[in-house]
């Protein structure tokens, strides 16, 4: 036989189904398994394993458990009864919850003897009390249906007398409270009508107190005349009614309170708790309270001597104030308890302990929450890249914060907080701080200012730094919030985007200058070369004929020699053009150059190439500075009509120093500043395209060198340019890498 119950995969389902004993039935009634959970002998395994128990089953309780058991098993439901079990030595009460499992039923046997015997018992008592209820006579009353007076004994209406009182029964609705007028009528009149044996409670008014009275009839004869005679007692029920107004209003606040309230004897036991109590442990309102114990039920008591424990401190009329986290086993939603405890001794000496708390996990949730957040916020403005400081204004502007960067930015010998400027900085920039503090703090405008100033090395940096003041409230004071962005890099970049941005205009502008001059430099010679070329073709005389031909002839040589030095000129600037480097002979170069400008120099002036160093090479393009000399000294020439022009190089501090000198016109001190511009031409009577010394200038750039002037107006010029000297080897070699 397979022992299900027993078998560990089931175990999980069927203890979430119950905890009492446990009986396996299949469709037919007989006990497939068992699992006793009590020491009743009629529930042991060897008394019905393998038995139709139905078939075991009283009649009178046969007849009762068949047709549930059969509805469970069409229905496939669960369904709970409570049963009567007949034996021959006495009676058993028991609840059965029968399940649907697969094709049998699990049934869960409850055995409720126990509580149906009270239960019986105060049926009883009730009976027997209600019986002494209606013939306890505290006040009796009769009344006449014909006669219509009422006739009280011991009674007059409110208070008890020895002599019989009589009074109309309309006299007497007089004295009761106009509210309850109307359901007396109603209680009245049906008991004219027939014996109505329900009591009725209603308000009298009499010599300004307010008297709480119950009546009921418990007989009603019809007498020979036809009349009816109606007998009954009446009760004066305020002191009842009052108790039992404070207890309700008393009742009502405790179960409606959102405190949860509980009380247990010394031993756990519970003998009270309110609604909200049983709502927050899982408990049903109709719970046998007496069968539970508080270290069983609340998380925060686990055992009995913690709840002892708990219990030792207080003592009689003395209370203990608790915390208490995640109180409940079964609801863990309910996070925390705060509450307090109190010793109560009733009058026959037993004593209990009262807990009132209340549900505090909102503040706990909220608590984690602004933890949480706390912990985000200072993770952030620690890992900001400002420094960051506040100053409580009311204590004297005193620190109360910083972020990790402004104790990077400043070092202090001690923990700054609870400090002020004055503890820290030098006089004169404690006085300013606080100045600063004082203005934010009286006017409420932020105070916004960026500031260069060296770091701790000696580093410029660059902040931006702001001062804002940040209103309090009635638990909070007003502080002042102090941010500084070292921002050297932005201001840097952005200083490098605007020295960038006025580069770009100024190329911008300097295209359309080269533009329109290049056009007006081109047209002239064109226009030279067309009106010359047609005053040939016009023209009969030989002579005339030959000199135009000789302007036509030096404006196509003026004009190609200006095209050469535009496209040289785009192509150094673009890069497009290459510079070929090996080593070379300066010595050679200036030789070069003298010899190609000779025979051009006039009578009354000198070329004189000053001794220099013969055995200085470097490496460098031979053609490019044959260029930039030769330029130099071409320019000199059309500008010194007598005198000399010099020219040389001298090695110095690894730079070559180039100089070209003359005698010349020199240039005025207004027009200095325009030489390496393009097509500058300082003097409109000499001939030349404007463009040989921005050539100039941008050969020597490219080389790595500079390029400068001295000049007295009407002594002549000096042209300067340096070149970087290395080794050869070295020279090569940096060449290649790049």
């Amino acid at each position: 036989m397979s022992r299900i119950l027993h078998d560990a995969n089931n175990a999980q389902r069927i203890l979430k189904l119950t905890a009492d004993t446990m009986l396996l039935v299949d469709r037919h009634g007989v006990c497939m398994d068992i699992e006793p959970h009590c020491d009743l002998w009629f529930l042991q395994e060897n008394i019905l394993l393998g038995k139709n128990i139905i078939e075991l089953l009283p009649e009178y309780t046969r007849e009762r458990v068949i047709p549930i058991f059969q509805t469970v098993l069409k229905e496939q439901r669960s369904i709970s009864k409570n049963f009567k079990l007949m034996l021959k030595d006495d009676t058993f009460y028991f609840k059965c919850l029968m399940f649907p499992y697969d094709d049998m039923v699990l049934c869960q046997y409850r055995d409720i003897t126990q509580r149906s015997n009270v239960k019986r018992q105060l049926e009883q008592a009730n009976y027997t009390l209600r019986t002494i209820q209606k013939v306890a006579q505290i006040g009796q009353w009769t009344y006449n249906t014909y006669k219509n007076v009422l006739h009280c004994s011991d009674y007059t209406g409110v208070s008890c007398k020895e002599n019989v009182q009589n009074i109309t029964i309309e006299n007497y609705i007089e004295l009761i409270a106009k509210e309850d007028r109307q359901n007396f009528r109603k209680w009245w009149y049906t008991n004219e009508e027939k014996l109505n044996m329900e009591s009725i409670s209603y308000r009298v008014r009499t010599n300004g107190e307010v008297f709480y009275m119950r009546i009921q009839t418990y007989l009603r004869k019809q007498l020979s005349d036809g009349s009816f005679n109606i007998e009954g007692y009446i009760q004066d029920i305020t002191d009842i009614q009052y108790r039992r107004n404070h207890i309700n209003t008393l009742t009502h606040a405790i179960n409606n309170v959102q405190e949860s309230i509980f009380a247990a004897k010394p031993d756990g036991t519970i003998i009270f708790a309110n609604r909200c109590f049983l709502y927050n442990h899982e408990i049903a309102e109709n719970e046998d309270l007496s069968q539970l114990k508080i270290y069983n039920i609340a998380g925060n008591i686990p055992t009995q001597k913690a709840w002892k424990e708990r219990c030792k401190d207080i003592r009689h009329g003395k209370s203990s104030h608790f915390i208490s986290y995640y109180p409940s086993k079964t609801n863990k939603n309910i996070l925390g308890y705060e509450g307090t405890m109190y010793n109560v001794t009733n009058d026959y000496g037993e004593e209990s302990y009262w807990s009132f708390a209340h549900d505090i996990s909102e503040r706990i949730r909220y608590e984690a929450k602004i933890k949480r957040l706390n912990q985000i916020m200072n993770t952030t403005i620690n890992n900001l890249p400002a420094g960051i400081v506040v100053k409580e204004i009311n204590n004297n502007f005193r620190y109360i914060y910083r972020n990790r960067e402004s104790y990077n930015r400043d070092i202090y010998p001690y923990d700054p907080i609870g400090k002020d400027d004055f503890d820290f900085h030098p006089l004169a920039v404690a006085e300013k701080k606080r100045q600063e503090d004082i203005q934010v703090a009286t006017t409420g405008k932020e105070l916004h200012w960026i500031v260069e100033e060296k770091d701790k090395n000696g580093n410029l940096i660059i902040l931006d730094k702001r001062k804002i003041r940040v209103d309090g409230d009635e638990l909070s004071s007003p502080i002042i919030v102090s941010i500084e962005w070292d921002i050297t890099e932005l201001e840097i970049i952005k200083r490098q985007l605007q020295s960038a941005k006025e580069k770009a205009e100024m190329a911008d502008n300097l295209k359309s200058a080269f533009l329109a001059n290049m056009s007006h430099e081109i047209r002239t010679p064109l226009n030279a070369i067309v009106g010359f070329s047609c005053l040939i073709a016009e023209s009969d005389d030989a002579e005339e004929r030959k000199k135009y031909y000789n302007i036509v002839n030096s404006n196509n040589g003026r004009l190609l020699q200006l095209i050469n030095e535009i496209l040289d000129l785009s192509k150094i600037e673009s890069g497009i053009i290459e510079f070929s480097f090996k080593p070379v002979s300066l010595h050679n170069i200036c030789l070069e150059v003298h010899n190609a400008h000779i025979f051009r120099i006039p009578q009354e002036v000198n070329l004189i190439y000053e001794p220099s160093d013969e055995r200085l090479m470097i490496t460098t393009d031979k053609d490019r500075i044959f260029q930039v000399i030769s330029n130099l000294v071409g320019n000199a020439i059309k500008f010194t009509k007598k005198g000399s022009i010099s020219y040389g190089y001298k090695l110095t501090d690894n730079q070559i120093i180039f100089h070209v000198t003359d005698t010349g016109i020199g240039i005025e001190p207004e027009k200095v500043g325009r030489v390496f511009e393009r097509f500058t031409k300082l003097n409109n009577y000499a001939q030349g395209t404007g463009l040989g010394l921005s050539i100039c200038k941008s050969i020597i750039e490219r080389l790595g060198g500079k390029i400068s002037l001295n000049s007295k107006f009407g002594k002549g010029t000096t042209f300067i340019f340096t070149l970087p000297y290395t080794t050869t080897a070295a020279t090569t070699k940096n060449l290649t890498h790049k």
